[in-house]
C-alpha cells in the first residue's frame, strides 16, 4: 500500500481540485491521468523547493545551496509548465478556447445590436439648426426570403413613402 495515495494528502488534494475544476473526469486515456498525477507531484516539489528558499538565512555564506534551490526550481517549473500545455489546462489554452461566460455574452450581443443599429439607421436632420430629429431603418428583403414584403409570385416593387417632422427647435418642417 505504499504506492497508495492517502485521502488527505496534499498531491490527492491537488489532483481532486484539478478534476473538479477543469472538469477532466473525461481524460481520454491512462496516460493522460498519469501526466495529471505528475504534474501535482511536481506542484508540491516545487511548494517545497520554494519552503526551502524562504529558510535560507544568509544568502552570502549558502550561496551554493540557493542555486542549487533555484535551479531545481527552474527545472521543476519548466516541466509542470510543459505538462499543462500537454493536457490544454494552462491559461493560454482556456482563453483561446472563448469560453464565454452569461455577462461577457450579453455585453458581447448588446455591442454587436449597437453597432447594426449604427451602421443600419438613417438620421433625420434638421436643414435649418442641425438638430437629429429622428432615425429610420428600413427593412426589405428579396422576394421569398423570411420577412420578405413581396409574394412569391411576383417581384419586389420599389417602394416610396415619405413622413414629415416639425422641429421642436425651429419649427421648420423637415421631409425624408
Amino acid at each position: 500500500m505504499a504506492g497508495r495515495k492517502k485521502k488527505g494528502s496534499a498531491l490527492q488534494e491537488r489532483l481532486d481540485k484539478y478534476l473538479q475544476d477543469y472538469e477532466l473526469d473525461d481524460l481520454n486515456a491512462s496516460n493522460d491521468m498519469r501526466a495529471l498525477t505528475q504534474m501535482c507531484r511536481l506542484e508540491v516539489q516545487m511548494e517545497k523547493l520554494n519552503d526551502a528558499l524562504d529558510k535560507v538565512k544568509d544568502p552570502a555564506t549558502e550561496f551554493r545551496q540557493i542555486k542549487e534551490l533555484t535551479t531545481a526550481l527552474r527545472d521543476v517549473t519548466n516541466s509542470w509548465t510543459q505538462l499543462q500545455a500537454e493536457l490544454g489546462i494552462n491559461r493560454r489554452k482556456r482563453q483561446s478556447e472563448g469560453d464565454e461566460t452569461p455577462l461577457t455574452y450579453i455585453e458581447r450581443l448588446k455591442e454587436d445590436a449597437k453597432n447594426y443599429l449604427a451602421n443600419r439607421l438613417k438620421p433625420v436632420i434638421c436643414p435649418t439648426c442641425n438638430l437629429q430629429l429622428a432615425k429610420y431603418i428600413v427593412y426589405i428583403t428579396e422576394k421569398g426570403e423570411e420577412g420578405s414584403i413581396a409574394s412569391r409570385a411576383k417581384p419586389v416593387e420599389p417602394i416610396s413613402f415619405i413622413f414629415k417632422i416639425e422641429c421642436p427647435r425651429c419649427g421648420d418642417g423637415v421631409s425624408a
